[in-house]
């Protein structure tokens, strides 16, 4: 051992976890401090159930491809929600299964409308703004096959744009196949804490900025404003998002308008949809790179994707980066303090998890929710990493313009 080494241990371990200590500690300790003040305002501001200024005409638009297993149980969450004034568009994307056929049944009952493209698009954008010619609302909301929302969401989801300047609310997913298996398990665990309680701590900043494709809500005149979807992107929902951020609309986040969606129940299938998800995630910040450090577009401009860019793009890099270090120094001076330096950063992450999850659990599902714990270390040392892996995978694919479809 060094004298360096000897005199200043506690230097070295500062060296070893630089990363953990200076970027993931912070945040998790902000996030869970704006939990609290979340969970303060929620109970301090509660406004009263079931009023709703006015009911505006709403289209719901259903894009389906090859959905024969779920479009039913979709469309029937549709015609039993607690909403007065809607209409119903499926269109059917070139489905060579039984989506067609088995979306016929409520055509002919007058239920919803049926649109059917004979080919394929293969982009949902594409099927999402052909069903936008047969609509008539101001409202528009859009709902992936795969989902189930509850009686009383598209109220909830209608209650930010009831506001002026609001542009589009994110619906709040949940995962309807939670119990099939280990892995949906485990993306249950993850939409809770990343994607409901990240987009509503987003929201409350102002900073939110993926309205999800499974559900979501549209002033539909904005939308025209920007042009529809675009179809140069498979993430359409984040590039429509930021269209919207770009013309100066508020972004919301309806916590209570909750949709349940159907997630991959394999790995393959898991890998598909995250490299999906990650590559168009590079593709449209590429795409809106005059966004950055833009003060006219507000907080989205200067904090919200320069955070996406570094967070989720170049700490992947500098993670990896620094895990390949350590693992260099440890393998070339393997030793019992090289074990000690492992167990020191598996033990940060674990602690680190548990300062987000636990309040996190505490505030959307009470104390049963805290049993949901038990899949923490399988989070930390298994399935985030694993997704870091897919997400490189990704990234570097977006590079060669690798494409992806439905």
């Amino acid at each position: 051992m060094s004298n360096l080494e000897q005199t200043f241990p506690l230097l070295k371990v500062l060296l070893v976890m630089i990363v953990p200590l200076t970027i993931d500690l912070p945040r998790s300790i902000f996030k869970a401090l704006a939990l609290l003040a979340a969970y303060v305002k929620r109970n301090w501001h509660k406004r009263r159930e079931g009023v709703v200024l006015r009911y505006p005409f709403l289209s719901v638009i259903v894009p389906a491809h090859n959905e024969e297993d779920l479009i039913e149980r979709c469309l029937e969450a549709l015609i039993s929600v607690n909403y007065p004034r809607l209409e119903i568009i499926v269109v059917d994307d070139g489905s060579t299964d039984k989506t067609y056929e088995k979306a016929s049944k409520y055509a002919v009952r007058g239920l919803i409308k049926l649109v059917r493209r004979e080919k394929t698009s293969g982009r949902k954008a594409i099927a999402v703004n052909h069903g936008l010619k047969f609509t008539r609302g101001d409202i528009i909301v859009v709902i992936d096959a795969d989902t189930v929302i509850g009686k009383d969401s598209l109220t909830e989801v209608i209650q930010p744009l009831l506001e002026d300047g609001v542009g589009a609310v994110a619906g709040n997913i949940r995962v309807l196949n939670e119990k099939e298996n280990f892995l949906t398990k485990l993306q249950s665990y993850e939409y809770m804490l990343a994607m409901e309680v990240g987009r509503l701590l987003q929201s409350m900043a102002n900073l939110l900025l993926i309205v999800p494709g499974a559900f979501g809500a549209f002033r539909r005149r904005i939308v025209e404003g920007v042009g529809e979807y675009d179809v140069d992107t498979i993430t359409e929902d984040f590039d429509l998002t930021i269209k919207i951020h770009k013309v100066k609309q508020a972004v919301r986040f309806a916590p209570n308008a909750i949709a349940w969606t159907v997630v991959p129940a394999t790995w393959r299938g898991w890998v598909r949809q995250r490299v999906r998800w990650a590559k168009g995630q590079i593709i449209t910040l590429a795409k809106h790179w005059n966004l950055l450090f833009k003060a006219r577009f507000g907080r989205v401009g200067t904090v919200g994707v320069p955070d996406m860019i570094f967070m989720d793009v170049v700490l992947l890099f500098l993670r990896i980066a620094w895990i390949v270090l350590v693992l260099f120094f440890s393998l070339i001076s393997f030793s019992l303090t090289s074990l000690m330096v492992f167990a020191l950063i598996v033990t940060f992450y674990m602690v680190n998890e548990l300062i987000v999850t636990i309040p996190c659990f505490l505030y959307i599902e009470g104390w049963r929710g805290l049993k949901r714990l038990a899949y923490a270390p399988l989070m930390v040392l298994l399935y985030r990493p694993l997704h870091s892996l897919v997400r490189l995978k990704a990234y570097l694919e977006a590079l060669v313009r690798k494409e992806t479809g439905w």
